[in-house]
């Protein structure tokens, strides 16, 4: 099987049809293809960078301009074909050596059941403590060619820490995403998969493809076309930026594996239930594969600076995405870079006609252990450079208003349930983000507003004011809310009614009026 020249990449339709194509069949114009179709959700965020990666070393645009006219009128397939075959013989998922996303040099490693793949599979040591409750094992244990390419492709892209010497992806263990979308909603074009991909890719001088300096070889690009740089503690090397070619941030392989296949079994996929004659039960692994280190910045994720000034991915946190996560993901702020496509679409791509959404997702990982996936969008606000300084310091004054509101009422709410709150066992973050999903339609609705505003020539306080009094009445709707729940008997009047005076005089106090939303001291006085 091979990745560029057969049909493996699950689509649906515009008409509903779903079915297997190449990568080169993404414009194919007849019934258009609107969205990948893989059994789940990681694969679909894999699947996408993996033809992202294929524009961008295949394919990329030589000017803006091109990039524009492609994103209105893509290519045919027949000219994505010629393009993607040069490509071809480093995309061979079975056979001879090299294959891809397999190391090149034989393994002496342990084989694995291949259910080992998927990043949320119970790890050994859940296994023998029998405590793989959510996830069980035994479900997935035979699966076709093209949910093999996926999940070792998901694999290698998010891989997490792994054990003594299995390394972690270039972007370390389950790394944040944020791709430019399409907002079905209010966009002149359709939002088709090409779309959905083109949106993010950079010109060739842009991502510095073929500048000076970069190192040629097809292996620069493609690990697995050589042998493995090992990463032994005495005889092994880490793999930094000087030593490979800036493309191989889409196509990093830190773990070393080989497929074993069983040609001549005929069943179904324990993933996707296709029918196949090569399915895939077991696979090989051997540690100490590529350890990527150094100041690799990869194009599709937003990094954050260390103590050190160097720039780290972006990763998925136990709550989910949520709108106080919104100004570091489209905006450059003091320790907070967004992602290389969102500021440079931000920046220089104008398409005033367009609307558009930032399409957000990632793992959260506790080292080895896939504690949730999360996938959202977010909407974007292209903006002009007179009015984009003060956007981001009035949605600044947005987000730490409501993070510390947020977190104030959390507090009371506490003191209202428990005679010791500090003491309290359970987490109560979900009261965190029911504040923030509380308020999150009123947040962008005030962020479409300041835009106008300011693109009016005012200045956005009034804004301010209207947002101060959002606050306030969620925060006390959800106190009622959430104090009003519970055994009836535990209840305690004089508590709640205490926790309630200590908000009411929060949210009518000096700090978050005039500190942080910058109003004129409040007329009214606090309850």
């Amino acid at each position: 099987m091979n990745l560029i020249d057969d049909p493996w990449i699950p689509i649906r339709r515009a008409s509903g049809r779903e079915e297997l194509i190449a990568p080169w069949q993404i414009t194919d114009s007849a019934d258009p293809i609107i969205a990948l179709a893989a059994p789940r959700p990681d694969f679909n965020g894999a699947l996408l960078q993996f033809l992202i990666g294929m524009l961008q070393t295949a394919y990329p645009p030589e000017s803006d301009d091109k990039w524009e006219q492609w994103l209105e009128n893509p290519p045919s397939p027949a000219s994505l074909k010629q393009h993607f075959e040069p490509f071809a013989d480093s995309f061979n998922l079975m056979g001879d050596s090299p294959l891809f996303m397999q190391a090149f040099e034989p393994l002496n490693g342990d084989e694995k059941p291949i259910a080992n793949l998927l990043i949320d599979a119970p790890g050994a040591q859940t296994l023998k403590q029998n405590a793989d409750h959510f996830i069980k094992r035994g479900g997935i244990e035979k699966i076709c060619p093209c949910c093999a390419a996926t999940a070792l492709f998901t694999l290698q892209t998010n891989a997490p820490a792994g054990g003594a010497g299995h390394r972690t992806s270039l972007r370390g263990g389950g790394p944040l995403s944020t791709l430019i979308a399409l907002d079905p909603a209010g966009s002149q074009l359709d939002n088709t998969l090409w779309r959905a991909c083109w949106l993010n890719v950079l010109e060739k001088s842009v991502i510095g493809g073929l500048g000076d300096g970069f190192p040629k070889k097809p292996e620069a690009t493609f690990p697995w076309l050589a042998a493995t740089r090992t990463s032994e503690a005495k005889t092994g090397q880490d793999t930094t930026p000087l030593d490979g070619h800036p493309l191989q941030m889409y196509w990093g392989m830190p773990r070393r594996i080989h497929l074993k296949w069983h040609t001549t079994e005929d069943g179904r996929c324990d993933l996707c239930d296709r029918a196949s004659n090569q399915l895939v039960s077991n696979y090989v692994t051997q540690n100490y594969g590529i350890n990527y280190s150094g100041a690799w910045v990869h194009p599709l994720s937003p990094h954050v600076a260390n103590k050190e000034g160097g720039l780290l991915p972006q990763h998925a946190q136990p709550g989910g995405l949520s709108y106080r996560h919104w100004l570091g993901l489209v905006s450059k702020q003091e320790n907070r870079q967004p992602a290389q496509v969102v500021s440079t679409f931000l920046s220089y791509r104008k398409l005033p006609e367009e609307q558009f959404r930032l399409h957000t997702f990632g793992y959260d990982m506790d080292n080895m252990k896939a504690r949730c996936w999360y996938e959202t969008t977010f909407p974007l606000y292209p903006l002009d450079d007179a009015i984009r300084e003060t956007f981001t310091q009035r949605t600044k004054q947005l987000i730490e208003a409501a993070t510390d509101t947020a977190g104030i009422t959390r507090s009371c709410i506490k003191e209202a349930w428990f005679k010791r709150p500090g003491e309290a066992k359970g987490d109560t973050a979900f009261l965190t983000e029911a504040f923030f999903s509380h308020t999150e339609s009123a947040f962008y609705a005030h962020l479409q507003q300041l835009k106008q505003q300011l693109k009016a020539g005012k200045d956005g306080k009034a804004l301010l004011e209207v947002w101060h009094g959002e606050l306030k009445k969620a925060a006390l709707d959800l106190f009622d809310y959430w104090t009003s729940r519970g055994d009836f008997e535990a209840v305690n009047p004089r508590r709640i009614a205490q926790a309630h005076r200590k908000l009411n005089n929060w949210l009518h106090g000096k700090k978050l009026r005039t500190q942080i939303l910058g109003l004129p001291k409040h007329k009214e006085k606090a309850a």
